[in-house]
């Protein structure tokens, strides 16, 4: 199957790349088996998509999820949540990042994730998703997002900006293949 008529779930979710945006997507494998029908391929990924459900990347990226908490319990992620990522930059610089689910997928027999769209007072403008797949032989989890600078800041960072982004999408990919094993 091409690209063009069955796209990732990950591209599907955030829609087109507007003009002048940045875009990447990032995979690492979770688990692979010679033989399709292994079961350890469905352990890992019922255990991925659990970990979504959890907000695994976000606070295996040492980050934290604010959002309105139903009976002290962290909602799973649903199309509409509004909430705020909180990072430490070099440890120190409180980064608050709002955002709003735009898509969320848990219920499909091969794929799992969600995507968000940032909200004014997000360092970027733009949408990431954040999902698992599962095909013959294969678990993998997989980041896509687009962005550009939304404040002073972001643009004046220029490529230190991109080098933040891409550790914090190392650490959302690794905190999803240390523990779906």
């Amino acid at each position: 199957m091409d690209a063009d008529t069955n796209p990732h779930p990950g591209d599907a979710a955030i829609g087109p790349v507007p003009h002048g945006y940045r875009y990447f997507q990032r995979s690492i494998p979770l688990a692979h088996a010679f033989v399709p029908d292994d079961p350890a391929l469905d352990r890992a990924f019922e255990r991925a998509r659990a970990m979504l459900r959890a907000w695994g990347p976000q606070i295996g990226a040492g980050m934290r999820v604010e959002v309105a908490l139903a009976d002290g319990i962290l909602p799973a992620p649903e199309v509409g949540l509004q909430g705020r990522l909180t990072a430490r930059v070099a440890g120190v610089i409180p980064l608050r990042a709002p955002f709003r689910i735009i898509a969320a997928d848990f219920e499909e027999a091969d794929r799992a994730g969600y995507a968000y769209e940032t909200l004014p007072g997000h360092p970027e403008l733009g949408r990431e998703s954040f999902y698992v797949t599962r095909t013959a032989g294969l678990v993998e989890f997989t980041v896509t997002a687009f962005s550009k600078p939304a404040v002073w800041y972001s643009r004046l960072g220029g490529p230190v900006t991109r080098i933040i982004q891409n550790r914090y999408t190392n650490k959302y990919l690794l905190a999803m293949a240390i523990r779906p094993r």
